[in-house]
C-alpha cells in the first residue's frame, strides 16, 4: 500500500536502502494494536531473534520513538538497554542507526534505518529528516487540506461542476475555484482530475 501513498515510492525506498544498507523500519499510525501502514527490511534472522525474545518492549529506541518526536543517533539514545539489544542488533551488522518520529493525534509514525560501517552523517539524517516529515504529512495528515478544501475534492469527485459545487456548498464559484487550485498545490497535482486521483488514491475521500 505504501507504494501507493509515497511518491516517487521506489525511488524512496532505494534512497532509503542505499543509506540503511543494514535495513529499515518505516511505519505509519502506529499505537498498541498495531499500525495502518508497515514496511520492515532489517535482516530476517534479526526480525525473528527480535520477535522470539520479545525484544520490543525492551529496545531502546522503540522507547525514543514512542516517546519523543524528532531525530537522532541510535548511539545518542541515552535510555536503559537492561537485555543488551543494541549489542545483539550488532551482530546482525545493525551498528550504527538513526530514527525519526512524529505524533500524529493519538498514532505514532516513525522510522528507523541502520548500518554496519558509520554512523548517518548530519546532511544525511536532516535529509531523511525531510523526507519523512513529508510523508507523515502525506499520509497522516491529509497533505494539510483542510475540510472545505476535501468537500471541493470529493464533490469534484462526484462528477459536479464547478456552478454545482458553487450552489451544493452555499459558496461562490471564484471560492470553489480558490479552494480547487490550494488542494492542486497541496497535492502538487497539475489538474484538478489529478488532485481528485490523488486524493482517492491516498484515502482522503
Amino acid at each position: 500500500m505504501l507504494n501507493h501513498l509515497i511518491p516517487n515510492y521506489d525511488l524512496e525506498i532505494e534512497h532509503l536502502r542505499e543509506l540503511g544498507t543494514s535495513g529499515f523500519f518505516l511505519g505509519f499510525g502506529i499505537n498498541l494494536s498495531g499500525a495502518d501502514y508497515m514496511q520492515i527490511e532489517y535482516p530476517d534472522a534479526w526480525q525473528r531473534i527480535y520477535e522470539e525474545n520479545n525484544y520490543y518492549v525492551a529496545d531502546p529506541v522503540v522507547m525514543w520513538v514512542f516517546s519523543r518526536s524528532g531525530s537522532t543517533r541510535w548511539s545518542d539514545i541515552n535510555l536503559p538497554d537492561i537485555r543488551k539489544v543494541m549489542a545483539r542488533a550488532r551482530d546482525y551488522g545493525m551498528a550504527y542507526g538513526a530514527a525519526f518520529s512524529r505524533r500524529s493525534g493519538l498514532r505514532r509514525s516513525f522510522l528507523t534505518v541502520a548500518r554496519p560501517d558509520r554512523e548517518l552523517t548530519d546532511a544525511e539524517i536532516d535529509l531523511l529528516s525531510t523526507k519523512f516529515d513529508s510523508w507523515v504529512n502525506i499520509i497522516m495528515d491529509r497533505a494539510s487540506l483542510t475540510d472545505k478544501e476535501l468537500d471541493v475534492l470529493r464533490l469534484l469527485r462526484d462528477g459536479l461542476s464547478q456552478k454545482s459545487i458553487s450552489d451544493e456548498l452555499g459558496i461562490a464559484e471564484t471560492t470553489v475555484k480558490q479552494r480547487a487550485i490550494s488542494a492542486m498545490k497541496k497535492l502538487d497535482a497539475k489538474t484538478r482530475t489529478h488532485a481528485v486521483a490523488l486524493a482517492v488514491q491516498r484515502r482522503y475521500l
